[in-house]
């Protein structure tokens, strides 16, 4: 097992070396992202490594995510790179983005809470850096206070949990933890919100979501494709290992949570229709598509942990190829308005096909990851109560709609005088699109490995 994870880490460290460049990142990138497909189906029994390192089919799966998105974000911020006052700026940008891929990569590996905590809450140092130094409007640094209050504050009451299950079972092992699970019953209560607090503050889940518009509006290209794609699966990764270690059972309290959220992400699909900023608009759908994922966790059932989990994968890959989309418009209107960048088909329409593309993928249609995913999570939340119907066919007919008003407003009508062709800068986005795009459509020939 020893040498299966160094092999993983040898290909991650390869593709962080700066000097290998773009084209060698993607290439030991596509050699780890086989290599853990070839592990996912073989070890979906949790495998310690060592005293503070073990993994299962999930790490794995968040890991390969790992790798992905910061080659999105990579690829596409070139012109970040190329615009920043000297070249030790632009190196500092990547080596910010390695180490929060570092910091995650290795989180998602751990196998006890104190340690699991520290990352958890170090990821928002480098990130806060990213959106502090190479954020586009002044009021970045107001976003990155607000990101560090909404999460400091809801991981405090986390950490004094830990240490409190610390202090009465003498260990903070994840497999003892689990072997102890008769021993919690009192997490039922209160004590149960403190601890998953901190991770719904992450996700977000409604009503503590505050932060993360304001933190994608403010942040460069490349901290916004990393916020979606893996930042927020921190949140998800943290509740998945909860509800896995200490073996909860459904509650009056998980059953408000579950309401709320599905509710939230009825109302975010409500708020995406208002918006005419694209940056903003993408971040409130991902809102919505976390309140999903949440719900499929919480419904306590395999598989809709599973399906949970897999959601999870699915937008961390199309909500930053939306991002890459929307700073590609960007270069060519020099606005985020959506009002202002409309037409784009006239000029660009290979562009607009991406476009078409992952909106109809961000809605959830076959053959897609998301498609599969939302259906068993939809399905395990009904089985649970015919109730939760109500707002699943609210969220599906919303997110269907603002989809289409997004595809339909940037990229057809009457072409605005603010967009002009910038054809040394439109080509890096295809790289970060095309196998985001084959992943997200051909990912249900491995559904057994995501899902099993």
């Amino acid at each position: 097992m020893g040498g299966i994870m160094g092999t993983v880490i040898s290909c991650f460290v390869i593709y962080c070396i700066p000097n290998s460049g773009i084209l060698g990142s993607v290439a030991w990138g596509f050699s780890s992202i086989f290599i853990m497909l070839d592990l996912i189906g073989l070890s979906w029994f949790y495998c310690m490594v060592s005293g503070w390192i073990g993994f299962d089919g999930v790490s794995l799966l968040m890991a390969m995510l790992v790798i992905l998105v910061p080659m999105m974000s990579l690829i596409s911020s070139v012109s970040d790179y190329k615009l920043s006052d000297s070249s030790s700026s632009s190196s500092d940008m990547g080596e910010v983005v390695y180490l929060i891929s570092l910091v995650c990569i290795i989180f998602f590996f751990l196998s006890n809470w104190m340690d699991f905590y520290f990352f958890f809450e170090f990821s928002l140092l480098p990130t806060f850096w990213l959106i502090l130094k190479w954020g586009y409007q002044p009021e970045r640094l107001q976003a990155g206070v607000l990101m560090l209050m909404y999460t400091v504050c809801g991981s405090l009451p986390l950490l004094i949990i830990i240490l409190l299950i610390w202090n009465e079972s003498f260990t903070d092992s994840f497999l003892l933890m689990k072997l102890m699970s008769g021993n919690w019953e009192y997490f039922q209560s209160w004590t149960c919100v403190l601890m998953i607090l901190g991770f719904l503050v992450k996700l977000p889940v409604y009503l503590v979501h505050g932060w993360l518009p304001k933190a994608h509006v403010e942040a460069p290209l490349s901290g916004s494709m990393i916020l979606a794609g893996i930042l927020l699966k921190l949140g998800g990764y943290g509740l998945f290992r909860f509800v896995w270690v200490f073996e909860m059972k459904m509650s009056g309290m998980f059953m408000f949570i579950m309401v709320i959220s599905l509710w939230g992400g009825f109302m975010s699909g409500l708020y995406c229709l208002t918006q005419s900023d694209l940056k903003a608009l993408i971040a409130y759908s991902s809102i919505s598509h976390m309140a999903l994922g949440l719900g499929g966790i919480l419904s306590f059932y395999e598989c809709g942990k599973m399906a949970g989990m897999c959601l999870f994968f699915a937008h961390g890959l199309c909500s930053p190829a939306l991002f890459s989309l929307a700073a590609s418009v960007y270069d060519w209107s020099h606005s985020r308005s959506v009002l202002l960048s409309k037409g784009i088909l006239r000029v660009f329409p290979l562009f607009s096909v991406f476009w078409f593309l992952m909106c109809i993928i961000n809605m959830g249609i076959p053959p897609s990851l998301n498609f599969f995913s939302e259906i068993f999570c939809a399905g395990s939340l009904v089985y649970l109560s015919v109730f939760f119907m109500i707002p699943l066919v609210l969220m599906c007919l919303f997110t269907g709609i603002y989809c289409m008003f997004l595809y339909s407003v940037v990229n057809h009508g009457t072409c605005s005088k603010m967009v002009k062709p910038v054809f040394n800068l439109s080509e890096r986005y295809l790289y970060s699109l095309v196998y985001s795009l084959g992943i997200l459509m051909g990912g249900f020939l491995f559904l057994s490995c995501f899902m099993m």
